[in-house]
């Protein structure tokens, strides 16, 4: 954790509160039984979560709200001279507004609508597409462990296993904005989830969707999830908890892998809570250690050894209220987690194993002040680190120099040079030379299948060592104030500023990469090469390793406007952005034609979007047409913040981070080498306009009566201004159809690159490419009712993903931290956007089905049921022959055949069951016993098809979900 954000921690500790909007809100109108306003109602609201009460009053229309509570179960008073009080039981969700209407009378007393349970009712005022799950519902519903397993609760959107991204929702995988307590845990440059997140703090989630305010300074291209933890409270409680998911407890795998790879899982949590100061200061404290592991494993290589990841998360938090009008929170979060034995698939030997450290942390400061009735500020700091660590199992200690003279491949001992992938002879496209000489390796390094030794394993060590530590850092400010009678204002005006960076060195074991390419003549290779090695050049001969640096600084100011006349509600609000990308490895220079000199160790401003080009307006409209239901319909912009190009751009990459290819004849002696061009420092087109994604909607609400509750909506969203690395000459070189343009994106790069006081760099460049984008048309229907027994959501989902670009479909295996900015898209012939990638999208899920509920029976126990169903993944043929007269590569990768999204995976169905049973012990002590299972009808679709139309396995599931799983706990509160 850096120094300078615990002073800024301390500062604020011991000063002003600070807050993220980690809070829910109150507010309604208090009439007489004649329909008439009733000013200066005493309105009070106390709950276990808050040390103390918090209070307002009623206006001269009868209007009250009570904003910045922290989420929990309310009794909220109406007290008012000569009436009897009137006491009501309310739900405060995340983000969200809960109403209480009162009817006050002398000898009558009547509340219009009551809020009990775990659904909200209709905000009235409302056009975003946002929903909360609570605590209850969460606890009685089959879910996971970790916070992703959260993410399949989100009515109408799709599931999905991936380990790495996000599922799509309007956008990519990688645009969606995960918050853990109020803090991004998105991957810094990545936009992808981060491992480590766990779900057992979690009190509530709240999401998202759509039809955004200009508040909480939401630029997600997908949706936005929240949560936020538990507290302490006035009373000390406790928990223990044990849950097991042995490898018997799991369904055998419906694949054809020759090997099955058995695992043992258990979680333990422990927790405690209660007041220090009573009324004032309260904490609250967990343990969490989950377990995997595997012993006595084989693969078609043999014995594998054993699999173990152990993880350590101590968490704590402090609520301090030191007067009824301020909330200050505090908290720390720090995991440790070790792993051994990791990546050996099915056709790797043993020596391929990987091991892992990798440390999280999280900490924040959080309050509020209640200025007066009608003005609120509110403040928030907030640090998050993923440190990372990734080394092989064996590690090679030999020099690597490359060049004339340069060290010798041993062809002799291929299994202790680097990572080699044996080839095949299917490989050799019949070529004799090649035939003769892989048939010797194949039969020395292949793996057995019926006795007949086989290539398309691979052998030696893991060939990559990672370091790779991620940061954010951020701060915010945010007023909130209140006026108006007839017509009333909510104004809210905030400031955030936030800095990524990531650390990176990362090096080759050995060779690292080594391909056998068995001496085919090919336009893209020297003349008789025979081997072919990819090897990070940071740690060769010459070149010593050094840390990478990259830097994405943001600020964003908000300021909207919700204004309520009688039925009607209006928001308006704007966010003004402006985002600087900073590289490292040049200096600024006014003396070049490029701008800049080379300077290794100078960090380098590459890119900035101002403020004026990225203004986001959010416009909604609602109507209460008949005091409960809406109409609403919504405008907003959003400015996509996620990108990788400080790193994928940075001239660091030429040093510390170029990627060299190296041939070698069939005696390992070296050919020739070459930088990926794709892979060193790239200058930018210059005035592009940033990613955009304009969103119109409109939908209704309507509370059925006191237990149902209906909502639809359609939406559509248009993505535009993408950015990627291409070939400057990408437009002329690719025969871009008519109405693309013709020049190079940058007409001076050669000179920038190779003229006077030349920096060098690629042939590639960061550009907008022209004429993408992407589509999504969304029908959505939802229902939720409930009782005080019983919970039910329902979501049904038509919508259609599709355009040019596909971030979700850009390698062979895009559930990974693909460069936002930087990927394979357009980079070469054959991988344009003119070249057949128009049409259906990976994330596209034509039909969507999504039902959850839980019901509690008189005995004591609960059951609970989450199923879906859904349309499969679309897919498309990939084949490099195609664009045979462009490049001489034998990549097939994203190189499509046929128009995107041809084809489609099976439609996929599965229902997750949960029972619970509660043995209370006296007032204070209750035992759980928990039992879920996941997949019940064992449904193991397969989906990820082989899109290489040259191998065998063409159209062959390469992914399947998780097969029919059992998890049994035994839980102990008190």
């Amino acid at each position: 954790m850096r120094k300078s954000l615990w002073l800024s921690l301390i500062a604020i500790m011991v000063s002003l509160p600070a807050l993220a909007q980690q809070t829910g809100s109150l507010s309604g109108t208090v009439t007489l039984t004649s329909g008439e306003a009733l000013p200066g109602v005493t309105v009070e609201a106390s709950s276990n979560v808050l040390p103390r009460p918090r209070a307002t009053s009623t206006g001269v229309d009868g209007d009250y709200r009570l904003p910045l509570l922290p989420p929990g179960t309310y009794q909220i008073s109406f007290t008012i001279d000569s009436m009897p009080t009137v006491t009501r039981t309310a739900d405060v969700f995340l983000q969200q507004n809960t109403a209480i209407n009162i009817i006050m009378g002398s000898d009558i007393v009547e509340d219009t609508i009551m809020v009990i349970g775990s659904a909200p009712v209709i905000d009235i005022s409302s056009s975003e597409i946002k929903t909360a799950v609570g605590h209850e519902t969460i606890a009685s519903l089959p879910v996971g462990q970790q916070y992703r397993d959260l993410v399949k609760l989100i009515p109408g959107v799709q599931y999905t296993e991936d380990s790495v991204r996000g599922p799509s929702a309007g956008g990519s995988g990688q645009d969606n904005v995960y918050q853990f307590d109020g803090v991004n845990v998105n991957l810094p440059l990545f936009g992808t989830l981060s491992s480590e997140p766990s779900s057992h703090d979690i009190d509530q989630i709240s999401i998202v969707k759509g039809g955004a305010t200009a508040i909480d300074f939401n630029r997600a291209g997908g949706f936005t999830i929240n949560s936020v933890s538990k507290s302490g409270t006035n009373t000390y409680h406790g928990g223990l908890s044990y849950q097991i998911q042995t490898a018997g407890m799991t369904g055998d795998q419906d694949t054809e892998s020759s090997s099955e790879f058995d695992e043992d899982r258990d979680w333990a949590v422990a927790n405690f809570g209660g007041p220090i100061l009573k009324d004032n200061l309260f904490f609250y404290t967990s343990y969490y250690r989950p377990t995997r592991s595997r012993s006595n494993s084989s693969n078609a290589y043999g014995s594998v050894d054993d699999f173990n990841d152990e993880r350590d998360e101590l968490f704590g938090k402090l609520t301090f209220t030191p007067t009824e009008r301020l909330l200050i929170g505090a908290s720390y979060r720090d995991s440790d987690r070790e792993v051994t034995g990791r990546g050996v698939s099915s056709f790797e030997t043993a020596s391929r194993a990987l091991g892992d450290t990798v440390g999280q942390e999280i900490a924040i400061v959080e309050g509020s002040w209640v200025l007066t009735n009608d003005s609120f500020l509110s403040f928030k700091v907030t640090d998050y680190s993923n440190e990372n660590s990734s080394r092989p199992d064996v590690l090679f200690d030999f020099p690597i120099a490359v060049g004339a003279g340069g060290t010798v491949l041993d062809v002799a001992n291929l299994d202790t040079q680097g990572s080699v992938e044996v080839p095949t002879l299917a490989s050799c496209g019949g070529d004799p030379t090649c035939l003769a000489f892989v048939t010797p390796l194949i039969n020395r390094y292949g793996y057995s299948d019926n006795g007949v030794p086989t290539g398309g394993g691979f052998v030696g060590a893991a060939g990559q060592i990672d370091d790779g530590n991620y940061y954010r850092e951020s701060y915010q400010i945010g007023y909130d104030h209140l006026f108006g009678s007839d017509v009333t204002h909510e104004i809210h005006a905030g400031y955030q500023w936030y800095q990524d960076d990531e650390e990176l060195l990362r090096t080759s074991n050995g060779w690292g990469s080594i391909d056998v390419i068995g001496g085919i003549p090919s336009s893209d290779l020297p003349a008789g090469t025979f081997f072919q090695a990819t090897v990070q050049q940071a740690g060769t001969v010459g070149f010593p390793a050094g840390v990478i640096k990259s830097s994405f600084e943001s600020q964003n100011f908000e300021i909207n406007d919700k204004i309520k006349w009688n039925n009607w509600s209006l928001n308006l609000g704007l966010v003004f952005s402006n985002d600087e990308l900073f590289g490292q490895g040049l200096r600024e220079s006014s003396s070049t034609p490029s701008g800049f000199v080379l300077d290794e160790t100078s960090t380098y401003r590459m890119y900035e979007v101002p403020f004026e080009d990225m203004i986001q307006p959010r416009i909604g409209l609602a109507w209460a047409y008949n005091g409960k239901d809406t109409l609403y319909t919504n405008f907003a912009r959003y400015n996509p913040a996620a990108s990788s190009l400080p790193r994928a751009a940075s001239w660091a990459r030429n040093s510390q981070n170029q990627v060299l290819e190296v041939f070698f004849d069939q005696n390992g002696n070296q050919i020739d080498s070459r930088q990926l061009g794709s892979s060193s420092g790239k200058f930018f087109q210059p005035n592009m306009n940033p990613r955009t994604t304009d969103e119109f909607l409109i939908g209704t609400a309507r509370q059925l009566n006191n237990r149902w509750t209906g909502r639809a909506h359609a939406r559509y969203r248009r993505s535009y201004n993408f950015w990627e690395d291409t070939n400057n000459t990408a437009r002329s070189s690719f025969d871009a159809p008519a109405g693309f343009p013709q020049e190079d994106y940058i007409p001076e790069l050669n000179d920038y690159r190779f003229g006077p006081d030349g920096i060098g760099g690629s042939s590639y460049v960061i550009a907008e490419l022209d004429q993408a984008f992407t589509k999504y048309y969304e029908v959505n229907l939802e229902a939720e009712y409930n009782s005080s027994n019983a919970y039910l959501r329902a979501s049904y989902v038509w919508s259609h993903y599709y355009g040019n670009f596909d971030q979700d479909n850009s390698t062979t295996n895009n559930d990974q931290n693909i460069f936002i900015g930087s990927s394979n898209i357009a980079d070469g012939a054959g991988r344009q956007i003119w070249n057949d990638k128009y049409g259906d999208l990976h994330g596209d899920r034509r039909h969507q089905l999504k039902v959850y509920g839980y019901y509690r029976f008189n005995w004591n126990g609960s059951a609970g049921l989450y199923a879906i169903y859904q349309s499969g993944q679309p897919w498309e043929a990939w084949n490099v022959e195609v664009y045979r007269e462009y490049t001489g590569s034998q990549s097939d990768t994203i190189r499509f055949a046929e128009p995107a999204g041809s084809r489609s995976s099976d439609d996929h169905y599965q229902m997750d069951f949960n029972y619970t049973q509660n043995i209370n012990v006296g007032d204070r002590i209750r035992f759980q016993l928990v039992a879920d299972v996941f997949n019940v009808f064992d449904k193991q679709t397969g989906y990820n098809n082989n899109s290489d139309q040259r191998e065998s396995t063409f159209g062959e599931p390469q992914s399947y979900f998780d097969p029919r799983r059992l998890q049994l706990a035994v839980k102990f509160d008190f």
